[in-house]
């Protein structure tokens, strides 16, 4: 599986689930003290050794419509729906 076919999956699933997951009423789940805020959850993603996209780790969190990738090198790329996004490049190790 390309990188870029995943990120175009994980993309799509941000965009299409993210409006129903946003409907209710917003008013009463924020005052319902008891109400758990799922957060980001680890998207399990398993490609063979070699393949595209091996070493990389994959967050979503579809309530709030955004997720999060991370290469093996420790990029972190940041997403709202849109498209992910470079937020943090890690410093090589010379």
């Amino acid at each position: 599986m390309k990188l870029g076919n995943i990120a175009l999956v994980l993309g799509l699933a941000a965009a299409t689930i993210g409006p129903s997951a946003n409907a209710g009423d917003h008013r009463k789940e924020s005052k319902n003290p008891r109400r758990a805020s799922a957060g980001m959850q680890a998207i399990v993603v398993t490609p063979k050794a070699g393949e595209p996209g091996h070493g990389w780790q994959y967050f979503s969190d579809a309530r709030k419509a955004r997720a999060v990738v991370i290469s093996p090198a420790g990029d972190y790329y940041y997403s709202r729906g849109q498209g992910l996004q470079l937020v943090y490049r890690s410093n090589p190790t010379t």
